[in-house]
């Protein structure tokens, strides 16, 4: 009998912490969940940005308190400079943080925005099918951050964010018209979606679940918040 090929995508990720626990939990629930994934670990700054050099990955889940090199102290300042080097050298990686010190993003948060790629954090603790959906949303391009500084925070929007929603809703164009008007790429018009949804706390899979219209209920959030008429 001749054996089909799984239709599953080979994901290859890098996992960077310097537990070795977790790194085995966190391989065994990535592995259950993508089948055919490529899981490379790697426990200090020094080894991730090697293997990054070396290899290209779908997804990066970054500890944010790791060693520069073996036999060094474990620092939080070494997984955040590892990660705005990602950030600058790989822009359109997708990431997700598997830390226990998310808060201290908020020091990055205008170089969070800019990055192109899916950008999710997952506070040590929680389930794994949690951390799990925050992969499966950073793979998807999709952006969620807002435990950064928690959903008490001030709503801050970048101008071209703010263009989009005015674009959208107040002129009633679409994604194509919306990327030549603002003179970038349709991509680009897209990637500032992802970016809205999660400042106005926005849960796009439960949305579209109850079968709603993303876009509809954007609005009606954004209305809400005062930021388009």
């Amino acid at each position: 009998m001749e054996r089909k090929e799984s239709t599953e995508p080979r994901y290859k990720f890098l996992v960077v912490d310097d537990h070795p626990q977790i790194l085995q939990v966190t391989d065994s629930d990535l592995r259950q969940k993508y089948l055919n994934a490529v899981i490379v670990t790697a426990k200090t700054a020094r080894q991730a940005s090697e293997r990054l050099e070396c290899e290209q990955f779908d997804l990066v889940l970054l500890d944010l308190q790791i060693p520069e090199k073996m036999g060094e102290e474990s620092k939080l300042q070494t997984g955040i400079d590892l990660l705005q080097n990602i950030m600058r050298q790989y822009s359109q990686l997708n990431l997700v943080i598997l830390s226990s010190y998310i808060e201290h993003l908020v020091r990055i948060k205008s170089e969070i925005d800019k990055h192109e790629g899916g950008f999710t954090v997952a506070p040590k603790g929680l389930s794994n099918v949690a951390i799990l959906t925050r992969v499966d949303a950073a793979l998807n391009g999709c952006s969620h951050t807002r435990d950064i500084w928690g959903k008490g925070g001030v709503l801050e929007l970048r101008p071209e964010w703010n263009d989009v929603l005015t674009l959208a809703f107040q002129e009633g164009l679409a994604d194509k018209t919306i990327a030549n008007r603002m003179n970038v790429a349709e991509r680009t018009v897209r990637h500032y979606w992802t970016k809205l949804y999660d400042v106005l706390d926005i849960d796009t899979e439960e949305i579209r679940n109850e079968g709603k219209s993303l876009r509809v209920c954007t609005g009606i959030r954004a209305r809400k918040k005062g930021l388009i008429e």
